[in-house]
């Protein structure tokens, strides 16, 4: 549902797609409904449209980035803003490495995994965790490191409106409209199928190494773009790769005369999955690492029904099958059935150089991840946090209020010092004691320092005191 009806029309500005009319906001403005001058209506990400055409009214987290350089003013700015998804148990996605409470060893498991994925050919992981253990934080960690690796990075989070987990179109198109560069702050197809086509000879070495010759949706596009003069033909064709443009355009066929089709309804996950690992192999062709693909909130997987339920499965194996390949997936493919209309491998390449990760929440309705994965590819997430870990993201938290409210870091000892002792030790031990979350833990930690600086006649030891009983430890 909209979260807000615009009553006097706005003019945006996509880089894609031109010029056009606010109809709606999202979640917040984090998403806008258009209607384009062309005539199309979509809705995309707020952060995909030109900064100036929506920055002036949208949320500040929800308009794009500014490229103007940071001053002091905008770092103050910047932690008040980071305080207050903390306020909330969040971790902003740009604080995520900073703010990260322990993982030593998860991220150790991610990183190998990352490497292997450059390296060998791919990697699966999947990550499981009670709700507010910091699956969703884990996953844009990942992401981060991906980027910092060198490897594009798709990320989706699914639910069962938009993004169902048994519709494999849905899931790939909301991963690539999203693609992440590590050298740019573009998003989407675009700029990948932009350097593909400039590259000499490239659409031919692709062509050879796909299995599938030209009826293959992005071969065909690549080979199309490398001589197509007409720029909305080029929007068109990135739109219908998106999976946004489901009848081809006139414009897209001056191109593309004969596209191949992507299909959305019957047993689609092996078309899908292919389709990734062709984006992949593409990355490392113009000399990224690969491809790493996220997939957040895969506990909606409950909520199908059994025909869903299925179609999940075949989408979330062959992605596993992709990334790991044959020697080492445990998945077998004979299980994923074909389209009856089209018979694709699972994946573009043998060596796809594929990263697939998942989160999902502990139940007994979750998928049957145990026989799909090798026990060193599922990741745990619980309360086992020490006083350390804790006492760490304490510290840093500190850091950034006081940039946030401009007073001098370290704070004067005899204040803060009990506070600093105490607060992270209890805040552990009702961790470990299942009384809190560690979304929990954000909250408090952040509320202790707005009342030592908001209320300088609030004793540290009645803080202290009171946090106790409240938390009986």
């Amino acid at each position: 549902m909209a979260d807000t009806d615009i009553q006097q029309l706005r003019r945006v500005v996509h880089p894609q797609l031109g010029a056009g009319e606010l109809l709606k906001t999202y979640m917040g403005g984090y998403e806008l409904e258009v209607r384009f001058d062309s005539g199309r209506r979509f809705r995309l990400p707020a952060r995909e449209f030109e900064a100036e055409t929506v920055s002036a009214w949208l949320p500040p987290a929800a308009a794009p980035a500014s490229h103007r350089p940071a001053v002091l003013e905008h770092d103050q700015f910047r932690a008040r803003q980071t305080l207050e998804a903390l306020r909330l148990g969040i971790v902003p996605v740009q604080d995520v490495e900073t703010l990260t409470i322990g993982l030593e060893a998860e991220r150790v498991s991610l990183d190998r995994a990352l490497a292997r994925s450059k390296e060998r050919g791919g990697d699966a992981m999947a990550v499981i965790g009670d709700y507010g253990f910091g699956k969703s934080h884990f996953v844009e960690l990942a992401a981060r490191r991906a980027l910092r690796e060198n490897c594009l990075v798709a990320s989706a989070s699914l639910d069962l409106v938009e993004v169902p987990p048994g519709k494999a179109n849905e899931i790939y198109s909301a991963l690539v409209r999203g693609l992440r560069y590590p050298d740019s702050d573009e998003r989407g197809l675009a700029p990948l199928l932009k350097r593909a086509a400039a590259a000499p000879g490239l659409a031919e070495q692709l062509l050879a190494r796909g299995p599938r010759e030209r009826d293959d949706p992005l071969v065909a596009a690549v080979l199309a773009l490398v001589d197509c003069p007409s720029q909305s033909a080029f929007d068109d064709t990135v739109l219908w790769l998106s999976g946004l443009l489901r009848t081809p355009s006139a414009d897209m066929k001056t191109c593309l005369k004969r596209p191949p089709r992507l299909y959305l309804a019957g047993e689609v996950a092996r078309q899908y999955s292919y389709l990734l690992t062709a984006i992949s192999v593409l990355a490392t062709m113009l000399g990224y690492g690969g491809l790493a693909v996220l997939i957040d909130e895969s506990e909606h997987y409950s909520l199908l029904r059994a025909t869903q339920r299925g179609r999940a499965d075949a989408f979330f194996k062959a992605m596993i099958y992709a990334a790991l390949g044959q020697a080492n997936s445990r998945v077998d493919p004979k299980s994923i059935p074909y389209h009856g209309k089209a018979e694709y491998e699972l994946s573009f390449a043998s060596s796809a150089h594929l990263f697939f990760l998942f989160a999902l929440t502990e139940s007994e309705n979750r998928m049957p991840v145990d026989s799909w994965l090798a026990p060193s590819q599922i990741l745990r997430l619980d309360d086992r946090f020490i006083e350390r870990d804790v006492l760490e993201f304490y510290k840093t938290l500190l850091r950034y209020h006081s940039i946030a409210y401009a007073y001098a870091y370290p704070p004067p000892r005899e204040r803060y010092e009990e506070v600093v002792r105490a607060v992270p030790g209890m805040l552990s031990r009702a961790l470990g004691q299942h009384r809190i979350n560690l979304r929990e833990v954000i909250r408090l930690a952040v509320t202790s320092c707005d009342l030592l600086f908001l209320h300088p006649d609030y004793e540290p030891a009645t803080l202290v005191a009171e946090l106790a009983r409240g938390l009986r430890v």
